[in-house]
């Protein structure tokens, strides 16, 4: 009897499917670019200043990441990409996209169609082609492959405005660079894209993915390059509240000119 009971025990074990969060640690650092002719535009060089102040306005950051089946959530440690420090973004399955302030418990959504359609209804419709280039690196002990893409987005000037313009003034943004892509955990790459991957794709950044996870990424744009770069990397179980809103937070509008 002892052995049927510790045999049926096995078979459960083996049998019984592992519920378990992917999570990792992204670092991203940007600075000003030593490329050749990265800095040739001042009017370009002024606006990617001003982005820098508004993606990294320390120069650096680490956003933590838990990706499973109910969702995918970032974790701001520092001000990053328009985000106070401590702020949390949850994106579920279903594309609804949840902006969540800890220190007030407050929270807004969006969802990533309606981020996607305000990019196409401003008329922003960026151009990129990506293609993998036969090299190959380990990042946080994970073998990847290296795609370089090129990315570019015609600004939406009125035709009649351009004529005003100063000569230099910049009417497309590029941007290139390269991403070293994993298929190892590609389960959760299609986890990320059931919840935000409209917005991924309407940026583009689909194609840089390649239908695996991005664990190291170069872009050179506007004067400027940015790094990030996986640190830490593991699969485990996480609270599966980790995904939710908790029930004491208060839902606020959604800010002016965010997609709802």
């Amino acid at each position: 009897m002892r052995k049927a009971l510790t045999a049926l025990f096995l078979v459960a074990l083996v049998s019984a499917p592992l519920r378990a969060e992917l999570k990792y640690t992204m670092r991203m650092e940007m600075k000003k670019s030593d490329a050749p002719g990265a800095n040739t535009n001042p009017m370009l060089g002024m606006m990617g200043e001003q982005m820098m102040k508004q993606m990294l306005p320390n120069g650096s950051t680490e956003i933590v990441y838990i990706i499973g089946d109910k969702g995918t959530r970032m974790e701001f440690t520092q001000a990053a990409m328009g985000q106070a420090a401590g702020a949390v973004n949850i994106a579920k399955p279903d594309g609804t996209m949840y902006v969540v302030d800890p220190q007030n418990k407050t929270y807004w959504k969006t969802t990533s169609q309606a981020a996607s359609d305000a990019m196409k209804a401003a008329g922003l419709a960026p151009e990129v082609t990506a293609k993998k280039t036969g090299q190959s690196e380990t990042v946080a002990g994970v073998k990847c492959e290296v795609v370089a893409f090129d990315w570019k987005m015609a600004l939406p000037i009125p035709e009649a405005a351009r004529a005003s313009l100063p000569p230099d003034f910049p009417t497309t943004l590029t941007m290139n660079g390269d991403s070293c892509t994993t298929n190892q955990y590609s389960k959760y790459a299609d986890m990320i894209a059931r919840g935000a991957g409209g917005m991924l794709a309407a940026m583009g950044f689909d194609k840089v993915a390649q239908g695996g996870l991005i664990v190291r990424q170069t872009m050179q744009m506007m004067g400027y390059e940015m790094k990030s770069v996986v640190t830490s990397i593991s699969e485990e179980a996480m609270d599966p509240t980790v995904f939710d809103i908790p029930a004491d937070y208060k839902e606020v509008p959604a800010p002016t000119g965010a997609p709802k």
